[in-house]
């Protein structure tokens, strides 16, 4: 299918268009793609082809509007976390509205919402400074948001410390797999500047693989995966998954204390 230009923008599409603007083009966008040559997992809806972003085709489901990373997190929640197979108490920083469509019908599922913005979650918090008892939560959900944070190894050592022993974190960021290690610099504040060294406007460093080990400094067992690796070529093309896509699924010792 060929697309002149992006039909959806992740970049605030309903402030350009208005509230009502914005539900009109989605209303088409949503006719135009209409077809079954590929399938969204967050939504199991069918369509002609994901709808590209400003800066890259096949990305968007023109359904429920998640991206390629967002789709690769449900497949892990789902297959890899087995999230819906009985109780378990969530903290979910920073809700994705993508994945709420899956995780909030859940019977078993207690999940606590979070985020420095106080809208729209249950518990406005800074992730260096967590609101909530040691070992709080047997699972922990925590999307392209350490990118934004300054002090990134505070905010996992919080990550871990509201973990129970043997509970999970699932961590996504931005990574350029060409680095060997991770850059950041403090003095690159220009929004132009970190959009060209950071990869966005808002983000304060440009991860490399070696996350992990940040990660592990905070007292956690870490699995780099790709969920598309796990699926035929066939399934990962359907599901439009990025074969980079990486997830770190994150332990907390059961010997932790």
């Amino acid at each position: 299918m060929i697309v002149g230009r992006p039909t959806l923008d992740s970049r605030s599409t309903s402030r350009r268009r208005g509230r009502v603007g914005a539900a009109l083009h989605r209303r088409w966008v949503r006719a135009r793609w209409r077809g079954d040559a590929v399938q969204c997992p967050c939504c199991d809806r069918q369509w002609a082809a994901f709808v590209p972003d400003w800066n890259r085709p096949d990305a968007i489901c023109p359904g429920c509007g998640s991206h390629e990373r967002h789709r690769a997190l449900w497949l892990h929640l789902r297959d890899r976390a087995g999230v819906g197979e009985g109780p378990l108490r969530m903290l979910h920083f920073a809700p994705e509205h993508a994945l709420d469509r899956r995780l909030e019908p859940l019977p078993e599922l207690e999940r606590v919402t979070c985020d420095l913005d106080p809208g729209g979650v249950d518990v406005a918090a800074d992730i260096t400074a967590l609101p909530f008892d040691d070992t709080s939560f047997g699972a922990v959900l925590c999307s392209h948001v350490l990118e934004h944070v300054e002090d990134d190894r505070t905010a996992m050592s919080e990550l871990a410390r509201v973990l129970r022993p043997g509970g999970w974190l699932v961590v996504l960021v931005p990574i350029d797999h060409e680095r060997s290690s991770t850059y950041e610099d403090p003095c690159v504040t220009e929004p132009s500047e970190r959009e060209r060294v950071f990869w966005q406007h808002d983000h304060v460093r440009l991860y490399a693989p070696d996350i992990a080990d940040r990660l592990r400094s905070a007292g956690l067992d870490v699995s780099a995966e790709r969920p598309a690796q796990r699926l035929s070529a066939a399934d990962s093309a359907r599901f439009g998954l990025m074969q980079s896509e990486t997830i770190f699924h994150c332990t907390r010792p059961r010997s932790s204390r």
